[in-house]
């Protein structure tokens, strides 16, 4: 996550890769590596789901409440759920609806008494007591349930969460 905020502060062409056209540029992939080696990137690139599957105690029931992230001020009225499973690698629920592979979702937690676990690990207090914590997300995939394929299966991996927030999370899983 270091990384990211260190990606986040170089100039935007340091990010961005410009595609020649030139006919070496046809016959070699994205960056100007050879085709073979953008689809040995791809594999290393995807998202292992069994992270959040296999963790311990990751099928444990926690309330969720989903929105596709926006850089808006407003407060976004998202669709509440459940997880299916959890961990501090991602989290797969069901949705009302379908997200695009790649969409990022800012994900609310609601974790049984979340402030009390906290404070276990901060040193400062609240007038508010919080009942979340935020999750930044993205959509790895998104498969239908059921016979009508109205509910989806949703698994999202975490982009970014609060140190303490995770701490939190895990210590919540391991009580068991």
């Amino acid at each position: 996550m270091a990384n990211d905020a260190q990606n986040l502060n170089t100039p935007a062409t340091d990010r961005t890769q410009v595609k020649a056209t030139s006919p070496d540029a046809i016959a070699t992939g994205e960056g100007g590596r050879p085709a073979e080696d953008n689809a040995a990137a791809d594999t290393q690139n995807r998202f292992d789901e069994d992270l959040i599957r296999k963790y311990p105690r990751a099928n444990r029931k926690i309330a969720l409440s989903f929105a596709a992230y926006s850089l808006s001020a407003e407060e976004v009225s998202g669709d509440a759920g459940q997880s299916t499973f959890i961990s501090p690698y991602g989290i797969e629920f069901q949705a009302p609806k379908d997200y695009p592979a790649g969409t990022l979702l800012k994900i609310h937690v609601s974790l049984p008494d979340y402030w009390n676990r906290k404070q276990k690990f901060v040193e400062y207090q609240r007038i508010d007591q919080p009942e979340r914590f935020k999750i930044l997300a993205k959509v790895v995939k998104t498969e239908d349930v059921g016979k009508r394929g109205k509910r989806k299966l949703v698994t999202v991996q975490t982009v970014n969460m609060d140190e303490v927030d995770e701490q939190v999370l895990k210590s919540f899983l391991q009580e068991g």
